[in-house]
C-alpha cells in the first residue's frame, strides 16, 4: 500500500487518488475524509439536521464513494471531482432523508451551501472514523454488498433488486434493513460517533 508523503493531497495527479483509493490507501482515505466532512456537516445542520444526523450521512456516502471507485463506477474528470461527488452523494441522502414519512411536509431545503474548513479538532477522531468504516465495509458479507451497493449506489427499486437477487420484494425491503443495520452496529465504536 502506497502511502502520501511529503505531498499535499490536493496536489495529485487527477487519476492518481482514484487509483489510491482503489488500493485502499489509508492516507489517502484519511485524508478525502477529513477534507470533506465539514462541508457535510454544514449542510445538514443548515437543513434542519443535527451532529450526529451529519455523521451518519457522511459515513453512508463515504461508502457509497469509495465502493463506487472501487467498482469503476465513477471515474474522475477534474482534480475536485472526487470531493463533489461525494458531497453529492452525501446531499441525495440527506435529502432522501428529509423526505421521509417523519420530515414530510415539516423541513424545508436549504439549497444555497456555504463551505467550512475542516475542524483541526476532529481531526484526530476522523482518522480513526475512516479505518473502522473501512474495516466495517469489508466484514460484510457478499449478498449484503452487493444489496446495499443496488440499493444506495445504483438507486435500483425494490421490485428489481428482488429480481436481481432472486428473492421477493418485501424479503429485498427486509434483507436491505438488516443489512443496514449490520453495518450501523459494526460503525457504532467510532468515538464521537453513534452511541
Amino acid at each position: 500500500m502506497q502511502k502520501i508523503s511529503n505531498k499535499k493531497f490536493n496536489d495529485l495527479p487527477l487519476n492518481r487518488t482514484a487509483v489510491l483509493i482503489k488500493q485502499n490507501d489509508a492516507a489517502t482515505l484519511k485524508e478525502l475524509y477529513k477534507v470533506n466532512f465539514a462541508k457535510v456537516k454544514h449542510y445538514v445542520l443548515k437543513n434542519s439536521g443535527d451532529e450526529q444526523q451529519a455523521k451518519d450521512v457522511y459515513q453512508e456516502a463515504f461508502v457509497a464513494m469509495w465502493r463506487n471507485i472501487k467498482d469503476n463506477k465513477f471515474s474522475a474528470e477534474n482534480e475536485t471531482a472526487i470531493n463533489g461527488y461525494l458531497f453529492k452523494i452525501a446531499k441525495y441522502k440527506w435529502l432522501d432523508h428529509v423526505r421521509s414519512v417523519k420530515y414530510k411536509n415539516t423541513t424545508f431545503i436549504n439549497r444555497e451551501i456555504e463551505y467550512d474548513e475542516p475542524d483541526t479538532d476532529e481531526n484526530e477522531v476522523q482518522n480513526r472514523k475512516i479505518k473502522i468504516i473501512m474495516d466495517s465495509i469489508n466484514q460484510l458479507g457478499e449478498r449484503c454488498q452487493l444489496l446495499l451497493k443496488l440499493f444506495y449506489f445504483e438507486r435500483k427499486p425494490f421490485k428489481e433488486i428482488a429480481e436481481i437477487m432472486a428473492m421477493d420484494e418485501a424479503s429485498a425491503r427486509n434483507a436491505k434493513y438488516r443489512c443496514q443495520e449490520q453495518l450501523k452496529k459494526m460503525t457504532q465504536i467510532i468515538p464521537n460517533g453513534s452511541k
